[in-house]
């Protein structure tokens, strides 16, 4: 091909058709560097044998230097590598575009083929790239293969997921699942690619310098940047969830809590408590809505989903205590409760809720005081293990939820 060539004239070829073509053409780039290698050993060795002189020796391997860079071999070579670039980029662009464009899921499938058939291309260019033995070809293929998922692959995720989550349409529901499994499927793919491809340019290329293993490293933080970009991807993924999937859902089962009287007698506390209590109510929703996410998502997005879903009830439910008022017994059954939904909750996931029942249970433990200045023992006790996360305003705010405690008492605590 001559260096004149067209590279729209390649628009029209199948990428299948050049993966030979692309394959004897790096076997050829790395033959030359072999003969180069070769004759640059065998003349050193001469060199180091014959000459005692150090400057002598110094100008000879200068001049050696410049005579392999000089040679019409070495332009050769060159001008392969750069024929070789733009034809592998073609194949990577079209390859990885052809993955998207075919994409299919199968059934009980968490991803989809687009993830596997893309990674599958990348992987296979920058392994390509590296048995050229050129570090510059290998940096300009993962520079190549950074910007395709980033431009191509990501922005597809992206442009799924912004179509919003179609809640009660099962078919565009589990698309937007599957945009979402991808993502993070893809974290898990790049991580891998780093790493693999890291181990096999240094079994390619040994003698790196200090200079060349910086430049790699510098090429492979790209990588990084293509793990961020997908991690932004998820995130607003799970926000979108947060907002369509459930806070809708979540905030009539809560404010169900307004229903009830918290003002209970021993009686109304043990019918209240032999019949289906509201946390129960709650956990029996939540139950269902976990359920139908557990399946379709990948651990970790389930857990994504569920850490949402946590802070989404917690933030709602002190909310509506705020809006209520208890007696003693109402305060008692609170704290019952939040630590249920406490412990449901933090058995649904493989990453710890707990912090984010963090101020929840220290209202239900404040509306759970028995006597008024019981919470010396809780605060400002430096033996405690307890940190607080409400202030001083708050906690008097919450004191005055209870009606049995006198407005001027709570106002003369010393907190």
């Amino acid at each position: 091909m001559s260096s004149s060539s067209s590279f729209s004239k390649l628009e029209k070829i199948d990428p299948k058709d050049l993966d030979i073509l692309i394959g004897e053409i790096t076997l050829m780039h790395f033959r030359s560097e072999l003969y180069f290698k070769f004759i640059q050993r065998k003349v050193m060795s001469d060199i180091e044998i014959g000459i005692q002189n150090s400057e002598e020796k110094d100008k000879n391997i200068k001049g050696l230097e410049q005579l392999i860079k000089n040679s019409e071999l070495s332009q050769s070579k060159h001008e392969l590598l750069s024929h070789y670039l733009r034809l592998e980029q073609y194949f990577m662009e079209e390859s990885v575009a052809k993955a998207v464009a075919m994409d299919t899921l199968e059934q009980s499938q968490q991803t989809s083929s687009m993830v596997d058939d893309t990674f599958f291309i990348i992987r296979k260019c920058i392994r390509r790239s590296i048995s050229t033995g050129s570090l510059d070809g290998i940096c300009a293929i993962i520079n190549y293969a950074c910007r395709v998922l980033e431009s191509d692959f990501c922005e597809i995720l992206k442009s799924r997921l912004r179509q919003g989550y179609p809640s009660g349409y099962l078919d565009l529901t589990q698309a937007y699942n599957i945009a979402l499994n991808n993502a993070d499927s893809s974290t898990e793919y790049v991580d891998a690619l780093c790493e693999h491809v890291l181990k096999e340019i240094e079994q390619a290329l040994p003698n790196m310098n200090s200079n060349e293993r910086g430049k790699l490293e510098s090429c492979l933080s790209g990588l990084s940047s293509v793990t961020t970009n997908l991690k932004a991807i998820i995130d607003y993924g799970i926000q979108q969830l947060r907002s369509t999937a459930i806070k809708p859902r979540v905030n009539p089962w809560v404010d169900a809590f307004l229903n009830i009287s918290h003002h209970l007698t021993e009686d109304e506390l043990a019918a209240y408590e032999a019949g289906e209590s509201f946390v129960q109510n709650l956990i029996m929703n939540l139950e269902t809505l976990l359920s139908s996410f557990k399946d379709i998502l990948t651990s970790s997005n389930y857990d994504l989903f569920t850490q949402v879903l946590t802070s989404e009830v917690t933030q709602r439910f002190e909310k509506v205590i705020f809006k209520s008022t208890f007696n003693r017994l109402g305060g008692l059954v609170l704290d019952k409760e939040v630590r249920t939904l406490a412990g449901y909750m933090t058995a649904t996931t493989s990453w710890s809720v707990r912090d984010k029942f963090g101020r929840l249970t220290q209202i239900a433990t404040v509306v759970n005081l028995e006597q008024l200045n019981e919470i010396y023992d809780y605060w400002g006790n430096h033996d405690s293990a307890l940190t607080w996360r409400l202030t001083p305003t708050e906690l008097r705010s919450i004191l005055a939820l209870r009606t049995d405690f006198k407005g001027d008492e709570i106002r003369r605590l010393k907190l």
